[in-house]
């Protein structure tokens, strides 16, 4: 049996190995090379076979039918690769492009051959729709006909994330040509690995409801540990929840900049307040949302009527110090004049080419930051980048910006001249100071874009919620504080538990007053971001971040008072998690979600990991106190046994979230499992913490001390699974 047994881990430890290493290969050689050498090579198969079979044999051995949760969970987890087998042994998978009238029976399969459909397919219409009055897809819509010879022809739609079926073959939506003729399909035919893949997924949920209830199983008899009496049984609910002004540059009144906010403009694909426009274009050149104690308004709008001023002042950042050097800028922050002297010189371009010359990617990069700023400034100041003239023009609305030469010229006259014309007056009034007037003009404005966009335009709800958003600059800040607060609440419990003291009241006291402000100012937050955006707000690292943050603290608030523990592990994984979503220098742009996006698996997939990796931070954080007190051998052992307990739902939450993605990727792709990055390092991920669930076979996760280190080196796969591959490995999910 130990031979059986070596084998079953041994051969789970080489594909962890063989894994990480795919995902290396695929960054450094390219998806082909990855594809070739591992996920579709015969050896990779008969490796997972191996752990199948070995797992198997063993589980026979070790007579586990008596314990049929574990069995049953075991059983499934062999239903899921045999599903996947299937799949990978007879599944087709390709595309197919068709053009509108056209009537196709083949589609070119992944390995480049054709296929002959046992039915014809015709492409009756295409359609772009695409968000109301910003050119931004919502969604692309094939209306499909198809004939089998048999009858009547059946008509059908396509759409992103709707799929259309006929005969065991599925068509998937996943692009358009660039004349917007035709569609493009991903065609699907497996008839019989799905299937048995989501029975496996099914079994898998029943098996580990069934693990989590059984007297007999891990679980329950963690439950009646001694050491869960004493102060730490609250835990168990973690289970079920879830400075002095410099000189200023001119720039309008605070009134008048104000008022500017409140126009419309479309920007990154959305009509959305100018308000939002001028705070993300501040701290993009900036890096803060304010400069020498003006509004975000009164910068951009400075920009515009007092390029002069604004031309050589010093708030272009740039970080690269290698940078600063090659284009002779003192000090970290640069004017336009600057850029403007570096380029006329050609300094810029001796900059680029030496780098090039050397392969220096990272100042590369970093130049391409600096000049991408300059840019934006520089279309800022000449007004081409400020769309905010709408034209409804037969029914189709398009933005145009100040003295745009494509405005039609078959409009009415007046409203022409005012679209050409109309910032020139507004112009004349702020050089003359006439306030006044500058309020009455853009409020006329602002009348203007309201008739011209009707239905088009966000709800006034929807408005407001965002400029209340924008005045929200809070998250920096409280990430620091919770942050500060854990340490130093860790350090104040390790002292008490050293001492078999409990918290002083004035601690625990004031750090749920502090947790329950931050989970109102976090609730507010997402709430907007919900309200603004017309979605749940889990599509990108800083909104998954922010949810993790609300996440720890409304779990932390539910267990804190029973339990001194939670307190320093939730305030700082909180901090941390919020501190992560505040790295860049602004909040990442609330856009349109992308097509495939817009779905409802999204937000619970998204809920249920980041809820799985907060409950991880958990373990790593119960970790390092234990290390800490490494000679207070009864908290050490009390921390392994929470440790253990909360490891249950972190790991089976965390596979639920990995299956609910593979459903999600089926409905929007036509497959599964594509070996992604970020798949992989979630599957990587998972395995890593399903070992420690093997106590009884391996008996080193029994040993207290050797459960915590693990605990905390095993935290990296997370870091990398969530960071390491969105800015390093790339692939699919890097927008996440």
């Amino acid at each position: 049996m130990k031979t059986l047994k070596r084998i079953s881990f041994g051969c789970l430890i080489i594909m962890l190995i063989v894994l990480a290493a795919a995902t290396v290969i695929e960054k450094t050689n390219g998806t082909p090379t990855a594809r070739a050498w591992f996920y579709d090579n015969i050896a990779f198969i008969v490796l997972w076979a191996a752990i199948a079979v070995s797992g198997l044999c063993y589980l026979l051995l070790r007579k586990m039918w008596k314990r049929p949760s574990v069995m049953l969970l075991h059983l499934s987890l062999l239903v899921i690769l045999a599903g996947a087998g299937i799949t990978w042994f007879t599944a087709l998978h390709g595309k197919m492009h068709a053009v509108t009238g056209q009537a196709l029976n083949v589609f070119k399969t992944t390995d480049g051959q054709q296929h002959t459909l046992p039915f014809t397919v015709t492409l009756k219409s295409f359609d772009i729709q695409t968000y109301p009055g910003t050119p931004a897809p919502m969604d692309f819509v094939s209306m499909i006909e198809v004939d089998d010879g048999k009858g009547v022809p059946v008509s059908g739609t396509v759409s992103m994330n709707k799929v259309f079926s006929h005969r065991g073959y599925r068509f998937y939506q996943s692009g358009y040509d660039a004349e917007g003729r035709g569609a493009i399909f991903t065609v699907a035919h497996d008839p019989w690995g799905i299937g048995v893949t989501y029975a496996g997924y099914g079994l898998l949920l029943v098996g580990m409801i069934a693990v989590l209830l059984d007297r007999r199983a891990g679980f329950r008899n963690l439950l009646r540990h001694p050491a869960l009496k004493r102060g730490t049984a609250a835990l168990l609910l973690l289970v079920c929840s879830t400075a002095a002004m410099n000189a200023q540059p001119q720039t309008l009144p605070r009134d008048v900049a104000a008022s500017m906010g409140d126009l419309y403009i479309l920007y990154n694909n959305r009509i959305c307040p100018f308000q939002t426009f001028a705070r993300q274009f501040t701290a993009k050149l900036y890096g803060k949302p304010s400069y020498k104690g003006l509004t975000a308004e009164q910068v951009a709008s400075g920009w515009v009527f007092f390029y002069d001023d604004w031309k050589n002042e010093p708030m272009i950042k740039v970080k690269n110090g290698n940078v600063r050097h090659l284009l002779n800028i003192e000090g970290k922050y640069a004017s336009l004049e600057d850029f403007y002297r570096t380029v006329s010189s050609g300094a810029m371009q001796q900059a680029i080419d030496s780098l090039q010359a050397i392969d220096d990617q990272a100042t590369i990069r970093a130049l391409g930051e600096a000049d991408e700023r300059y840019q934006i400034a520089n279309m800022v100041a000449n007004g081409t980048m400020l769309k905010l003239f709408p034209l409804n023009h037969g029914g189709h609305l398009e933005w145009y910006s100040h003295g745009s030469l494509d405005i039609p010229h078959d409009i009415d006259d007046g409203k022409w001249l005012f679209m050409r014309s109309g910032m020139d007056y507004l112009y004349e009034m702020i050089a003359r100071q006439d306030w006044n007037g500058a309020h009455q003009f853009i409020a006329k404005l602002k009348k203007y874009q309201a008739k011209e966009c009707g239905a088009m335009l966000p709800s006034d709800t929807a408005f407001r919620a965002e400029k209340l958003y924008n005045s929200m600059e809070w998250d920096r800040p409280l990430s620091m504080a919770l942050a500060t607060l854990g340490i130093v609440l860790f350090i104040i419990t390790c002292r008490c538990v050293a001492q078999s003291r409990q918290l002083p009241r004035w601690a625990r006291s004031g750090a749920i007053a502090v947790l329950a402000l931050s989970l109102a100012y976090l609730t507010m937050a997402l709430t907007l971001r919900w309200i603004i955006s017309g979605h749940v707000p889990m599509s990108n690292g800083f909104e998954t971040m922010q949810f993790m943050a609300w996440a720890t603290v409304a779990i932390t608030l539910l267990t804190a008072r029973k339990s001194m523990l939670v307190l320093p592990f939730g305030i700082l994984t909180a901090g941390l998690s919020l501190m992560v979503a505040s790295f860049g220098e602004s909040n990442p742009q609330i856009t349109q979600l992308m097509p495939v996006l817009v779905s409802p698996l999204l937000s619970i997939h998204v809920a249920v990991i980041m809820i799985a990796y907060a409950l991880l931070a958990f373990l790593m954080l119960g970790g390092v106190m234990a290390l800490t007190l490494r000679n207070n051998k009864e908290v050490v052992e009390r921390l392994h046994v929470v440790g253990q307990v909360i490891l249950y739902p972190a790991v089976f939450l965390l596979t639920i979230g990995v299956f609910i993605g593979a459903i999600w990727a089926n409905v929007s792709w036509g497959s599964y499992w594509s070996w992604d990055p970020k798949e992989v390092w979630a599957l990587i991920t998972l395995i890593i913490y399903a070992l420690p669930l093997h106590g009884q076979s391996l008996p080193m996760f029994r040993k207290p001390m050797f459960f915590h280190g693990y605990c905390i080196i095993a935290f990296l796969s997370v870091l990398i699974t969530y960071f390491g591959v969105n800015f390093i490995l790339g692939g699919m999910h890097s927008y996440a």
